[in-house]
């Protein structure tokens, strides 16, 4: 039996009684949160552009556009709330960002078939296995050569989770895999702009689509994952390991990460930016808790971490937007220092961006690649990553960050509560407090849901 065959016979025969408890309340915890960053991002530029350009483009009224009054297409909605819930990069994040390939996806088939909150809460659980599985196999290569991993490996998620929505069977899955992975796209270049959050809008849809094709007969290469000039041959570097995308499917379950009910493995952020900021941010957050440091006061900021500076994903040097700004780990680090440690939405609007003493301190905050990895391709470090960060002050007083390990030695939401209190931040931007409540409750029991419609009632305005 080939890899696909076994990735498909997997997604065919899961069962909802097959997942761990925790992982089903940490599957839900995720569709909270990425709601909530959909929601949110109708209010942004980005979201404003996108959902109008999805009204106008039309569709058969099935399934909506969360915060909006849009109705349209199960492939048109997948797209639009896929795209809106990474516009901000709040959204969580693990071996790429899951929640927002998984989410449109089970929302939308969920409305447009009455699927009932077991099934879509199991659709969910399957597409993360099979996103996160093919990731792990993947190995860094993938990402370091400039492949957005959420969109190029998480597209055989989102495909995996619209397969299940729509209860393939084997082959109709297989078929679907082949017409998922040929659409598999998404590139670093476009970090910093608004085509990044595409990615994983483009993703959603092509998922849907493809489940939606193989289920009326349309036909893929049924082993396109193992095939000579197929998935894994194409898009997988030195570190590919094909027989590792299906060893551990189901067993564990990937959402349980370390089976805390907020898992390890997963990061449900607490800033609004590029996760490849974060070990920067944590360092600094903590240093500022200990040392109250002035902008004007400091000399320079020095960071050495392991990777080349310009192959990072926060990789602007000079950002000229709050857009970009979330893509710049010199930019989060100026603006915490600025505004005495805070880092939030309000950072990163394109005001905050061009405060002067910002723009001054961006010129005294340097990162460098620490001299043991300067020509060592990703793959040499087995994975290790870290962020060491000094701030010179200029009375000549030097303060140092503890090392953070970028693995998992940072900061994010460590309860349910706080990430209950993310959400209302977020869906209260555009909806009522009354409705917010609703919303909130009816997700975290949906489990209990006989149609995902009445799920999705409570995150839309009322007409």
């Amino acid at each position: 039996m080939g890899t696909t065959q076994r990735m498909a016979r997997f997604i065919n025969e899961a069962k909802f009684e097959d997942i761990p408890t925790p992982a089903v309340n940490l599957a839900k915890l995720c569709l909270l949160d990425s709601v909530g960053c959909a929601i949110y991002g109708t209010t942004r530029p980005l979201g404003k552009i996108f959902t109008s350009l999805t009204d106008e483009l039309g569709g058969k009224p099935v399934a909506r556009v969360l915060g909006t009054t849009i109705a349209t297409n199960a492939v048109n909605a997948a797209l639009a709330n896929g795209t809106l819930g990474h516009s901000e990069d709040f959204d969580d994040f693990t071996g790429g960002h899951q929640a927002v390939l998984l989410m449109p996806v089970v929302l939308a088939l969920g409305e447009e078939h009455h699927i009932t909150g077991k099934q879509a809460l199991l659709s969910y659980a399957v597409g993360f296995d099979i996103s996160l599985n093919v990731t792990h196999a993947m190995g860094a290569d993938h990402y370091q050569k400039g492949w957005h991993n959420t969109s190029s490996m998480g597209v055989l998620g989102s495909t995996a989770a619209a397969a299940k929505m729509l209860n393939l069977d084997e082959m109709q899955t297989r078929m679907a895999l082949g017409i998922g992975a040929t659409q598999a796209s998404g590139i670093r270049a476009n970090f910093g702009t608004m085509t990044k959050p595409f990615h994983a809008g483009n993703s959603c849809r092509a998922g849907i689509l493809a489940a939606k094709m193989a289920q009326k007969g349309y036909e893929a290469n049924p082993d396109v994952i193992e095939h000579r000039f197929g998935y894994a041959a194409v898009y997988g570097e030195q570190q590919m390991q094909l027989p590792a995308i299906t060893r551990h499917l189901g067993n564990p379950w990937a959402l349980m990460g370390s089976g805390k009910e907020v898992a390890d493995g997963i990061a449900i952020k607490i800033w609004p930016c590029c996760g490849g900021t974060h070990g920067a941010n944590t360092a600094i957050t903590r240093l500022l808790k200990k040392h109250s440091i002035k902008a004007e006061d400091v000399a320079s900021v020095d960071i050495v971490t392991t990777e080349e500076p310009s192959c990072m994903a926060p990789n602007l040097r000079w950002p000229k937007s709050g857009l970009q700004g979330k893509f710049s780990a010199w930019y989060t680090v100026a603006a915490c220092i600025v505004d005495g440690g805070k880092l939030d939405l309000s950072s990163f609007t394109d005001e905050a961006a061009m405060r002067p003493a910002v723009q001054e301190l961006l010129k005294r905050v340097n990162i460098t690649q620490d001299p043991e990895y300067v020509g060592r391709p990703h793959r040499s470090r087995g994975g290790g990553h870290y962020w060491d960060l000094t701030v010179t002050l200029k009375n000549g007083e030097r303060l140092v960050a503890p090392r953070v390990d970028g693995r998992g030695d940072v900061y994010r939401w460590e309860s349910r509560e706080a990430v209950f209190d993310k959400f209302k931040m977020l869906a209260g931007a555009v909806l009522k407090p009354a409705q917010v409540d609703a919303a909130l409750n009816a997700i975290m029991s949906m489990e209990q849901t006989t149609d995902v419609r009445k799920i999705v009632d409570t995150v839309v305005p009322a007409r």
